[in-house]
């Protein structure tokens, strides 16, 4: 089965290569890789901006690549919930037959972030990039920054993506089969 996922970053590649193999396994070999696809979105995607990001990847992909069984886009993005800023994933997967759709659980972007790009004037994505040069040391890797350390990125990139599998791979007894 060739999985085009449309994104060259290789954190994106290597998870979607772990889920995949993961809910997959019963489907034989898996040629997964990478395509440079456009998001169409910012670098730093608010809002809906996150999830059109994640389908204009898997577009763009099968656009390019039509040869392949499955293509998935990937994106993070910011989302104001209730007066919090929060930063989730979304994930697109289509195939031959069928489009589906996960989301991760957001992580609250801390105050200290907030507060620097408005004092900058910048963009989430400068301001991290202003923040782990300054201050040496950092995960490349905005949760990661946000956490210590302690919960990385690839976190909500897995769950959209799983969120969005198990709607196909969830065995013929669970209710994503009922019609």
């Amino acid at each position: 089965m060739k999985i085009i996922i449309g994104s060259i970053s290789e954190r994106k590649i290597d998870i979607a290569r772990k889920i995949l193999t993961e809910q997959l396994s019963l489907s034989g070999n898996l040629d997964i890789e990478g395509y440079k696809s456009n998001s169409g979105v910012p670098d730093t995607p608010y809002d809906k901006q996150t999830f059109d990001g994640s389908t204009n990847r898997a577009n763009d992909a099968k656009n390019n690549i039509p040869s392949a069984d499955m293509w998935v886009g990937l994106e993070s993005g910011l989302v104001e919930r209730y007066g919090h800023m929060y930063e989730e994933a979304w994930c697109t997967i289509i195939t031959n037959n069928e489009t589906f759709y996960g989301y991760s659980s957001g992580l609250k972007v801390p105050d200290f972030i907030l507060s620097e790009m408005k004092k900058l004037n910048k963009e989430h994505c400068d301001v991290m990039t202003i923040i782990e040069e300054k201050h040496g040391n950092l995960p490349n890797d905005t949760w990661g920054t946000y956490s210590g350390g302690i919960i990385p990125r690839t976190v909500s990139l897995e769950e959209a993506l799983r969120n969005a599998v198990i709607q196909f791979v969830a065995p013929d007894h669970s209710f994503y089969k009922k019609n």
